[in-house]
């Protein structure tokens, strides 16, 4: 198990920006792709994953600056913290169990593909740790290490099937065409927010009259309406609630305005890489006896897919001030006891559903999300005590009493 281990953390600490290109490139080659043109759209997609995570890390930067002098400024205090989920990845693969998540998850997706139960070959392997996250759990809660590879591979599935049920809206509303989102943390919110947009939000005819698109917004407001000027006007409004001196309320709009910007063309190059690779596939199999006829999407994280969103940004960042009413609401009920911190900078992907239910509706998606972002909280309040568990488990040294993630 220690040698599985080392391999595992080995892997993972190559990161997406090298791990990705690789993965991609095998694939291509083994589906007989061109050994030039399989190179470049890998090169490319890992030049996509470096300017990604540079803008986001130094967007999310400003932003947690932001979120703490806006929680000390109100003096928001609760018992346990959100550590963030670099924090809680790190602390789940740490706990040995973890180990053959990475095998199992393949294995268990070729098998799928074989047998024709999902069309999303996951090549997201960055974020098997979700279903690792639920192993843990689920072995902190029983003891019990069957179930919690069991559960594990149930998780599996389940997101498979989202990502394969989600996969045409996802293609046409964010922009990736020949991909799916396996993602744990945002595809699961898929059902509820389309089902509370058909059901509910649609319906009412004032929402439906409401033209608060990106597009109509540009239309009606001219420069203004544009998803930069939108982005710096939210980053300026997020500095004035949290008190900060005049300098860092304006680094705040500028930094979000440079998140709506470049995200967006940054996730256009990672579709210049990952297009010819997932055209490249989809026709293999069409030529195969075995898949003619089928439809194979390569699986992708929704994480950057969500943060170069327009309207999930917008959405996110506005109803940062609103999470923290929510999380101190449900601690007098007590439902919570979790302080969101770490990952309130990645609020956007909790919206990119809703976002993509209303086709982008600012006000539908606003409605939709807060509905998800107090189940949300709710939810990290009750893997706080199984996480915390697992964090002194391996030695951790916590923070606080009790910890939990946001985005586990």
């Amino acid at each position: 198990m220690i040698d599985v281990m080392g391999a595992v953390q080995y892997f993972l600490s190559l990161g997406p920006a090298l791990m990705m290109p690789v993965i991609l490139f095998i694939l291509a080659l083994i589906f007989r792709q061109p050994v030039g043109k399989s190179a470049r759209a890998a090169i490319l997609v890992g030049i996509a994953f470096v300017g990604i995570f540079a803008v986001l890390g130094a967007v999310l930067d400003v932003v947690s600056k932001i979120i703490k002098s806006m929680v000390e400024a109100y003096g928001v205090k609760l018992v346990g913290l959100d550590i963030g989920w670099p924090l809680t990845s790190a602390i789940t693969w740490a706990v040995p169990l973890s180990a053959l998540i990475i095998p199992i998850g393949f294995i268990v997706n070729i098998v799928l593909l074989v047998l024709g139960w999902t069309s999303t070959f996951d090549a997201d392997i960055w974020n098997y740790w979700h279903w690792a996250f639920t192993a843990v759990m689920v072995y902190m809660w029983t003891n019990n290490l069957a179930l919690a590879y069991i559960i594990a591979i149930i998780t599996e599935i389940l997101i498979l099937k989202l990502a394969d049920w989600t996969a045409p809206l996802a293609q046409k509303f964010f922009g990736i065409p020949g991909c799916s989102l396996p993602h744990t943390e945002t595809s699961n919110w898929a059902p509820l927010n389309l089902a509370l947009e058909k059901a509910i939000f649609s319906r009412i005819k004032k929402l439906e009259e409401i033209k608060a698109d990106p597009e109509s917004l540009r239309e009606k407001f001219g420069v203004f309406g544009e998803p930069m000027m939108i982005g710096f006007l939210i980053g300026v409004l997020l500095g004035l609630i949290a008190r900060m001196p005049w300098d860092w309320v304006l680094r705040a709009g500028i930094y979000v305005a440079a998140l709506m910007l470049l995200m967006g063309r940054l996730i256009g190059i990672l579709m210049e890489g990952l297009v010819p690779i997932a055209d490249g596939i989809r026709e293999y199999f069409e030529r195969s006896k075995r898949f003619k006829g089928r439809v194979i999407w390569i699986g992708i994280d929704a994480g950057p897919i969500g943060n170069a969103n327009p309207p999930s940004i917008a959405v996110g960042y506005i109803s940062i001030p609103i999470l923290y009413l929510i999380a101190v609401g449900l601690s007098y009920m007590g439902a919570n006891q979790i302080l969101p911190l770490a990952d309130v900078a990645i609020i956007p992907i909790f919206f990119m559903w809703a976002a993509a239910a209303s086709r982008g509706n600012l006000i539908k998606t606003l409605l939709n999300g807060l509905i998800t972002l107090t189940l949300l909280v709710y939810l990290t309040h009750l893997f706080a005590s199984p996480l915390t568990a697992a964090a002194i488990s391996i030695g951790y040294a916590i923070p606080v009493s009790i910890v939990s993630s946001l985005d586990a």
